[in-house]
């Protein structure tokens, strides 16, 4: 088996490619970035083709589930035993998703941070479509990639913050793609908070009201520091990054730092991993979401 994670991340114009290789002690090394349109080969080729260029037979990889193909729920954690969670988290959660329980593949994770006084502690539960992750899996196992993990993007943008010095104290981290924003609250590589917005790329760069959007972005980010602030007990945090993109938004930056009462900087993965490829602005944004779910570490997967 080669060394490291590979992500493959699959993209409406393409498929992004990414090997990153950990030491104990070193930042995370990124030995291979690649982006193949589909063009007019189709899918089923352009991925058959990566894995023989990659080797990705001898690959472990991940990939990454659409945001239509699950739904990230915060719930309240059952009082059961560790093994009987899964259980109660299928029953609770059985009316706040749009398809059946029983179509359903779940996991878990904790909400961290000290419980509140008086207020039951919380979970994340995660609920994903099973003919999507039966879909995804075929789709990889037919191009010959070996598909040892399958994750989601919040968890992908976790990893990204975590190499950030600031995560130590707490970070938010804000992200665009073509169709929309994540933003994401995390703090020593665990997450707080993830919110999804409406407002991506397309809209910013089409749109003849920037300062409108610039607004409501800056809306989104202080609502989710509000959170953060109300409903745990950590110290503030003073630090939004703003994920590469493939060109720059003129103004938004600006209009951030003069209405957030944070520090706000840009992220560049260049001087937070060691790159063994060239990996420009433009590549960092096309290859964040592979990106981030090569950084993986954790065993558990869907």
């Amino acid at each position: 088996m080669l060394p490291g994670l590979t992500g493959v991340g699959l993209r409406p114009d393409g498929v992004c490619v990414v090997r990153v290789e950990r030491t104990t002690g070193r930042m995370p090394s990124v030995t291979l970035v690649d982006f193949r349109p589909w063009g007019d080969q189709g899918q089923d080729k352009v991925l058959a083709r990566v894995a023989a260029d990659y080797d990705l037979a001898r690959s472990r990889c991940t990939t990454i589930l659409d945001p239509n193909e699950y739904t990230l729920l915060l719930t309240e954690a059952p009082d059961v035993p560790p093994d009987e969670l899964r259980a109660a988290i299928r029953w609770r959660i059985k009316d706040l998703i749009d398809f059946h329980i029983n179509d359903a593949t779940l996991d878990v994770f904790d909400l961290p941070g000290e419980k509140a006084s008086g207020r039951a502690r919380s979970m994340y539960a995660v609920a994903a479509r099973s003919t999507a992750i039966q879909k995804r899996v075929d789709m990889m196992t037919a191009a010959g990639i070996n598909l040892d993990v399958i994750d989601i993007p919040e968890m992908a943008q976790r990893n990204l913050a975590s190499l950030l010095p600031d995560d130590a104290k707490g970070v938010v981290l804000l992200s665009f793609t073509p169709g929309g924003g994540l933003i994401t609250i995390t703090r020593q590589s665990e997450i707080y908070l993830s919110r999804g917005i409406d407002i991506g790329l397309d809209m910013l760069k089409q749109s003849q009201d920037t300062a409108g959007l610039f607004d409501r972005i800056a809306l989104e980010v202080q609502r989710s520091l509000d959170y953060y602030d109300s409903h745990f007990r950590q110290a503030p945090i003073n630090t939004v990054a703003l994920a590469p993109m493939p060109v720059e938004v003129p103004g938004l930056v600006d209009y951030l730092k003069a209405n957030l009462n944070a520090n706000v900087l840009v992220m560049d993965l260049t001087q937070i991993m060691q790159c063994d490829v060239q990996l420009p602005p433009a590549m960092q944004s096309t290859c964040l979401g592979a990106l981030g779910a090569a950084l993986r570490q954790e065993e558990k997967s869907l």
